[in-house]
């Protein structure tokens, strides 16, 4: 159970990071509206789940922060001038620690065990426990627009900077949460080999781009293709390990 508002966390940051349509630029009315759904989000968990009052509105402050600095802070580090961007990846980084933190330290306002609300148990999602689906599916967002987000946020951070590669390397946005959906679902069956030629597969299917792009002179492709392509697979990793935890 310590791990279902750290799913739920997950689950809200994903959400309202598909609902920013791939964009770099999110302008303030976009991200004022993904921060208010997420809140309303986290409000309606703690209805859902919360037991202690009091707990419940310190563990749904923490992960409302989180949210809101991740949203701010990744969406202006994304268009920020170079001076101001390790700033901003620095508050969405922190808005990241912080709901996770938050959700782990904050379990125990939850109540010990949450049942599917009446209208869902009839259904499929009343074959697993609430915290088993609720960890699983925010896993699975993380490695959506989520994933991206960071991948991005990482090579900003690097000096490789991915909208120039992008044009070179195309398809990128698309393959890697792909990528790490793959590593996800066979990591979790235990088909760690299959992972693996996943993740050898990508390298040569590569390997002609990076080749062609290091005939044209120097060039960060190669460096671009190794950072992202590591933290990506750290990123669909993570998934794995939370939901074994969980």
């Amino acid at each position: 159970m310590s791990l279902l508002a750290l799913g739920a966390f997950l689950v809200i940051v994903g959400l309202c990071d598909l609902l920013r349509a791939t964009r770099d630029r999110v302008s303030a009315t976009r991200r004022t509206v993904l921060i208010g759904i997420g809140w309303l989000l986290v409000l309606v968990f703690l209805l859902w789940t919360g037991d202690s009052l009091g707990g419940a509105l310190l563990l749904g402050l923490g992960m409302g922060l989180g949210l809101t600095l991740w949203v701010i802070g990744s969406s202006a580090a994304l268009v920020a001038h170079a001076l101001e961007a390790p700033v901003w990846r620095a508050l969405a980084f922190g808005g990241l620690g912080l709901g996770a933190a938050a959700s782990l330290l904050g379990a125990g306002a939850l109540e010990e065990w949450v049942l599917w609300p009446g209208w869902l148990r009839d259904t499929v999602f009343a074959t697993w426990p609430v915290a088993d689906v609720t960890v699983s599916a925010g896993a699975v967002l993380l490695q959506l627009a989520t994933g991206n987000l960071l991948v991005r946020l990482v090579l900003d951070a690097v000096g490789v900077p991915a909208i120039t590669n992008e044009k070179k390397l195309k398809g990128g946005r698309l393959l890697g949460p792909m990528e790490r959906i793959f590593i996800v679902g066979l990591g979790h069956i235990g088909e760690v080999t299959a992972a693996a030629i996943v993740v050898a597969a990508k390298g040569l299917l590569r390997f002609p781009d990076l080749q062609a792009g290091a005939k044209e002179g120097p060039s960060d492709l190669s460096e671009y293709f190794l950072v992202g392509s590591f933290a990506s697979w750290l990123i669909g990793l993570a998934g794995v390990a939370l939901i074994y935890v969980a």
